[in-house]
């Protein structure tokens, strides 16, 4: 059958103009901050745990067979040389264009690693009309592409490729860390340069002091409305016990109780300095900036605290004075961010997740709420909230430290735990507990295995079994369930992509940067796809694939050698920045590589689609 070369040039634009539509209106919604960061993360969990895991399962049981596990194998082949030639491109970069050392490890992601998800599948739903490929062999290319994708699951998650990624980031020494340097701007600004630095932070304190009276008489002056007020009795009693614990200023008599003190306070101003106990203050008195490691956990923490405090600003200051959510890459940041300056790991509160102790106000206060809820509602929560679950349920919640801790567990032999392999085996398998990764594995059991493939879908050459009353296999209901929810897959995944590239903002690029991001987008987006198409047709001189009987696994494989980087890149790099970074370089650098790819792509894909049709599977 020939196909003339308009109706094939169409057929390769139109799943283009589909994809963008989408993606173009996930970049609305974000700039109408309709799509904020909370949201698009909200969404991308649920996307990660039940609507990919549903479209998985569904795809390869209905799809995938027993005697296809040689196609299985070519595709666990061919993703490796895709990452392989990814990686090394972007090594050629880094070694000879303009790349900060700050992204040393991201531009190597960044090559290595395409968007393999939902691009293809989109692509591919598009062209399942009968004009090119039928249904069925759409329905089969999208099994081969969640193939793909557990592969690039397990390379980026069970293996350790996020790893690239964390290791542009270096984290203050928290045992020798002097935390002048990092309190805020408005901090520096207030401190008197020609005063000494032993009055520095009773300086300080006065002028909150003074500001927080301002505040609370220009807000009771400004309208007739009620505007909350900060409670500036509460913020004067919390300064007296701040004083009192300071050796660099004179205590007060009476030190009231803090403990519950519930009122928000300035960060770095109001905390530096202060401790629970007096005794351990006194013993800093030669040195009130840098703190001893026996200390340091219980600053921190309380420092810690105060930071995540500032998201609530607003509720308590006058609204002359209101602190605007933030938009853009800070709103990345701020929601997908759960470390500190120190790099350690902080809850969605700012908690330190290690350090924290359970018997302070706080957590007394949190389980005093929790009694009276249900028992089952306090059960799920305290699963939800486990470390295992928050790395198999979110897309970047997973860092080195991850790694290290898989060994610690009680169940472990002590003997055991100091065998490196044995921790990065154990992570290997917690990530295996992914949704997703679940779904694929149970998926592909169940196809390879005929007899239980048969309780699920009819096939040909299917073991006859008795059916429901509905002449349906016993297990169709289910097959229904995943198609149905599993179909909000792909649209939700194009409206957070066009979210994601909505929100993203370039603050300072690294100079000579713009050559090196150009250039490995050419090499990722116009070179590889040559290599694709020669390894396809090595693929069908050496006998394992047929031009005519394996033509969509062939075309999945050509389409996935020049998909753009992932986006999930940018998740990972908003997880690993502090909170507080002043440098953004990362964030700048990954933000400017991804917006440089799509406007390429709606070119280069189009056009080794229409040539691999027309040349390659000759039609």
């Amino acid at each position: 059958m020939t196909i003339k070369i308009g109706k094939v040039i169409w057929s390769s634009v139109k799943p283009i103009i589909k994809i963008y539509l989408i993606m173009g209106t996930g970049f609305i919604l974000a700039k109408a901050n309709i799509l904020t960061a909370e949201a698009t993360k909200i969404i991308s969990q649920i996307v990660l745990t039940v609507l990919l895991p549903c479209l998985s399962f569904n795809k390869i049981v209905a799809n995938i067979e027993d005697k296809d596990i040689k196609d299985v194998g070519i595709i666990c082949l061919s993703s490796i040389l895709i990452f392989g030639n990814g990686l090394f491109f972007a090594w050629v970069v880094r070694c000879l264009l303009p790349v900060p050392k700050k992204w040393y490890g991201g531009i190597l992601a960044g090559g290595m690693f395409p968007n393999i998800s939902d691009l293809p599948i989109a692509y591919l739903q598009t062209m399942d009309t009968g004009l090119i490929f039928t249904e069925a062999e759409g329905e089969k290319g999208v099994a081969c592409v969640i193939i793909f994708m557990a592969m690039w699951m397990i390379c980026v998650f069970n293996l350790g490729g996020f790893l690239l990624i964390e290791m542009d980031f270096n984290y203050k020494d928290e045992e020798s860390a002097d935390y002048s340097d990092v309190e805020n701007s408005s901090s520096k600004e207030i401190a008197n340069d020609d005063s000494s630095s032993k009055n520095s932070s009773s300086s300080k304190i006065n002028d909150t002091t003074t500001n927080l009276h301002n505040a609370k008489e220009d807000s009771s002056n400004s309208s007739s409305l009620p505007i909350p007020t900060p409670d500036v009795e509460s913020l004067e009693s919390t300064i007296s016990s701040i004083d009192s614990s300071t050796p660099n200023l004179k205590p007060n008599d009476n030190i009231p109780d803090t403990k519950n003190n519930k009122v928000t306070q300035p960060a770095e101003k109001l905390i530096q300095g202060s401790n629970k106990n007096t005794k351990n203050a006194n013993k800093r008195s030669k040195d009130p900036v840098q703190y001893t490691s026996k200390d340091n956990n219980t600053n921190a923490i309380m420092r810690r605290r105060s930071l995540s405090t500032l998201s609530h600003t607003s509720s308590v200051t006058p609204s002359s004075t209101k602190i605007p959510n933030p938009t853009g890459m800070d709103a990345l940041i701020r929601h997908y961010s759960r470390v500190d300056q120190f790099g350690n790991d902080l809850d969605e509160d700012g908690n330190n997740v290690s350090n924290l102790d359970p018997n302070d106000g706080d957590a007394t206060d949190n389980n005093n709420t929790k009694s009276s809820d249900s028992v089952a509602s306090n059960k799920l929560q305290k699963v939800m909230s486990s470390h295992l679950a928050r790395m198999v349920t979110q897309d970047a919640a997973v860092r080195k430290k991850d790694i290290e801790a898989s060994g610690k567990s009680k169940i472990i032999p002590n003997f055991m735990k100091n065998f490196k392999i044995l921790n990065f085996f154990l992570f290997f398998l917690k990530n295996c507990l992914r949704p997703c990764s679940i779904a694929v594995i149970l998926a592909l059991i169940i196809c390879f295995i005929p007899w239980v493939k048969a309780l699920f879908v009819t096939a040909a050459d299917a073991p006859r079994i008795r059916q429901a009353p509905d002449e349906e296999p016993a297990l169709n209901f289910f097959m229904d369930f995943t198609s149905y929810v599993g179909a909000a897959s792909v649209p939700f995944g194009l409206l957070l992509l066009g979210g994601t590239l909505g929100s993203l903002e370039i603050k300072d690029l690294y100079p000579g940067f713009w050559k090196s991001a150009v250039v490995l987008v050419f090499l990722r987006q116009c070179i590889m796809p040559i290599f694709g198409v020669l390894w396809c047709e090595r693929l069908i001189k050496a006998g394992w694939l047929n031009i005519i009987d394996d033509k969509m696994l062939l075309f999945v494989i050509v389409i996935d050698w020049a998909l753009p980087s992932m986006t999930t890149i940018i998740y990972f790099t908003a997880s690993y920045t502090p909170l507080n970074a002043t440098d953004t370089t990362q964030m700048d650098c990954v933000s400017f590589f991804l917006l440089l790819q799509y406007p390429l792509l709606v070119v280069s894909l189009p056009f080794l689609v229409t040539y691999y049709i027309k040349v390659q599977l000759k039609l």
